[in-house]
């Protein structure tokens, strides 16, 4: 009988398109990079994306646990894929995927693998109801098509009022660090800064998708442990502390059920991630910084929010 995981991949595989290529265009297992000088480890093991994962049955009660935190970290990953996807500008690609019943199917395995979740029954349900029109216009009506629109997806418009003006350009920094100990560049046509929340979604992806061959490959201790320490900081310093304000303010500004719902599975699941690795969540009425010409100009020029192909390759 088919693990958890696999009935996860299968359906993904089943489905399989341009749609879900990761914005990290290198994130190839024979291609991961080893070092990060940045935080001072490396990761010597190679590493596979979920989908191209095999995972084995189990074969004995000893080797139960860990098939299920391989299970577990594979459902994680195809989540954390599958929110990014559901934040993109819609298109018809897009949105076919997201709306196809395999699609719909491998969500439920990953969410059982994950311990269930019925904010992802009533989104299901909402995108099988919901038509394309009605979610651009949402998604527009949200999200406008500049940075600063009424629901901001970037990490650096939230934060302190009282911040330092080198607040914003230090984040980027940040990010990028966190992009390049693992090895990873920006695809060209990505069109975003690091701090957008699809890319850090994505990176997320990554995360426990590596985390997921280390464990099925049974990789040295070190290399597991530095995975799941990236996670727990990258979740802390980033994507958890801004995610909970991104959600709420997404729901407060629309009407149309469907992105709505995609905002109530993204806090759900995001909160579970947090309480896994025992990180609390960000405030939900972070606040949103004030404009500033000349901060502004700062983040533009440091040359991190619109970096060209490669540039975040490891040295």
């Amino acid at each position: 009988m088919p693990t958890p995981s696999e009935q996860t991949r299968n359906a993904e595989r089943g489905v399989r398109s341009a749609a879900l290529r990761s914005v990290f265009e290198n994130f190839d297992v024979r291609e991961s990079a080893a070092k990060s000088p940045e935080r001072g480890s490396a990761i010597r093991s190679n590493m596979e994306s979920a989908e191209a994962m095999r995972l084995t049955e189990p074969r004995s009660a000893e080797v139960a646990p860990l098939q299920t935190k391989i299970d577990v970290a594979v459902a994680r990953s195809f989540l954390h894929r599958f929110v990014a996807k559901l934040l993109e500008y819609p298109t018809v690609e897009g949105w076919t995927w997201l709306t196809r019943p395999e699609t719909a199917q491998a969500v439920c395995n990953a969410t059982a693998a994950t311990g269930g979740d019925q904010a992802a029954d009533a989104l299901l349900a909402e995108l099988k109801r919901a038509s394309l029109d009605a979610f651009v216009d949402a998604h527009l009506s949200a999200f406008g098509h500049a940075a600063r629109g009424p629901v901001p997806m970037n990490e650096i418009e939230y934060g302190d009022l009282k911040a330092d003006p080198l607040f914003q350009p230090h984040r980027l920094a940040d990010l990028a660090a966190f992009y390049r100990a693992f090895g990873l560049e920006v695809t060209p046509d990505a069109n975003e800064r690091q701090d957008h929340i699809c890319l850090q979604l994505e990176f997320m992806s990554v995360l426990a998708a590596k985390e997921a061959y280390a464990l099925e490959h049974q990789l040295e201790t070190e290399a597991l442990a530095i995975c799941r320490a990236a996670e727990k900081d990258f979740l802390r310093e980033h994507l958890g502390r801004w995610a909970p304000a991104f959600t709420r303010r997404v729901e407060r500004s629309v009407t149309e059920s469907a992105l709505r719902l995609v905002a109530e599975f993204m806090q759900s699941f995001l909160a579970t991630e947090c309480e896994r690795f025992g990180v609390k969540p960000g405030s939900e009425d972070l606040v949103l910084r004030p404009v500033d010409a000349e901060t502004d100009l700062l983040c533009a020029s440091c040359g991190l929010n619109k970096l060209p192909p490669g540039a975040l390759t490891a040295t």
